[in-house]
């Protein structure tokens, strides 16, 4: 069981889901049911256990998901985990359908960095800036970092834009340097 694993089971969920395009609801349903079982040890130990036969795994799944109002899609989707052995990478496998899902609804995921907790108004100006800059919808995470002096660093994939102040010095740095 690796991230492959946990990649292909999300890719085959977002194709199962394709033909009515609807991956917001079951990624808030995913989500859901993840934080239960991320919440709840008896949970996650009864999905586990190979002590527990999987009948009665199967029924605590259901009665989980019938009080979360899950899908059929999701329905299904969680037992082919549980009925695999999966369900250690449910955390995995979130993430990487939160990635398929905004991919194929052309969402661009901006991971953003500052040294302090920005305003409402300084996160609106980010996201249009981002908006602009990539004619997508974004959808952006915000995670302060302590070793940042200032700033914002923020990353789309594997490009990094840096507007802090350390990355301004470097910059200063270099050019005069080049001279």
């Amino acid at each position: 069981m690796n991230i492959f694993s946990s990649l292909f089971a999300a890719r085959a969920l977002a194709d199962v889901l394709a033909r009515k395009g609807d991956y917001r609801a079951a990624l808030k349903e995913l989500q859901g049911f993840a934080a239960a079982y991320g919440a709840s040890w008896e949970l996650r130990e009864v999905l586990k256990t190979p002590a527990v036969p999987f009948e009665q795994k199967t029924k605590v799944l259901e009665a989980v998901l019938a009080r979360l109002k899950a899908s059929t899609v999701t329905r299904n989707f969680l037992r082919a985990l549980l009925a695999n052995y999966r369900m250690v990478l449910l955390e995995k496998v979130v993430e990487g359908f939160r990635r398929v899902a905004n991919a194929r609804m052309g969402i661009a995921e901006v991971r953003v960095s500052s040294a302090a907790r920005l305003s409402p108004a300084e996160e609106e100006a980010l996201r249009a800036a981002f908006r602009k800059l990539t004619r997508q919808e974004v959808e952006l995470e915000f995670q302060l970092d302590d070793s940042l002096l200032g700033g914002v660093r923020a990353q789309i994939d594997s490009t990094v834009y840096d507007g802090t102040v350390r990355g301004q010095l470097e910059r200063i740095r270099e050019e005069l340097t080049a001279r």
